[in-house]
């Protein structure tokens, strides 16, 4: 538990407040959370200053670091021009452009982006374009979908179908549409 006023106090109003993801609740009375003032780089900072290497790159940010200046000027910069629209009849020149540099490093074999909000949501389009592609090409009976042995995509039902982690899929079984899972072919998981 945070020993300091700052921390104490952000980590009660948290728990509070706040319902954390890919956790249980309950375990935070035992193993308590840790309250982040700000990152830098590979570091986050508590509220009195202690830092801690973010080992897990906090999902999002293990290629770029924290706080990056590169990163955060576009987005200031974005953000004095437009902050949002959404691409539902609508368009705009930074998603455009994004969209044909992604095309391009695919020698042009990408043919459009779509744009989701998060992972979880990603897989869920995914999954959503290869039901509908299947479907278009006549096979409509094609939509079962596959994943990998302890394989996690997200706390979306349709994400939780090709998720292989108990504690985050047994819970919504009954809302799951079962796939198949099959052996990670990663070389450190395989038998002795």
């Amino acid at each position: 538990m945070p020993s300091t006023p700052a921390n104490a106090n952000l980590l009660s109003r948290s728990l509070a407040a706040v319902w954390h993801p890919c956790t249980q609740m309950k375990h935070h009375e035992q193993l308590p959370l840790i309250p982040i003032a700000r990152g830098e780089g590979a570091w986050l900072y508590d509220m009195d200053g202690r830092r801690y290497l973010d080992g897990i790159s906090s999902w999002w940010v293990n290629l770029f670091g924290h706080a990056n200046p590169r990163i955060g000027n576009a987005l200031k910069a974005q953000l004095d021009t437009l902050e949002h629209v959404m691409l539902a009849g609508f368009t705009h020149e930074p998603v455009v452009e994004l969209s044909e540099r992604l095309a391009a490093l695919t020698e042009h074999n990408l043919g459009h982006a779509f744009y989701a909000s998060d992972g979880a949501s990603a897989t869920e389009i995914a999954l959503k374009m290869s039901a509908h592609y299947w479907r278009n090409h006549g096979q409509p009976d094609k939509n079962r979908f596959l994943s990998l042995a302890g394989s996690y995509h997200g706390e979306t039902v349709g994400a939780l179908a090709v998720t292989d982690v108990a504690i985050f899929r047994d819970a919504y079984a009954p809302l799951v549409r079962a796939g198949a899972c099959v052996p990670s072919p990663d070389a450190r998981q395989a038998a002795p």
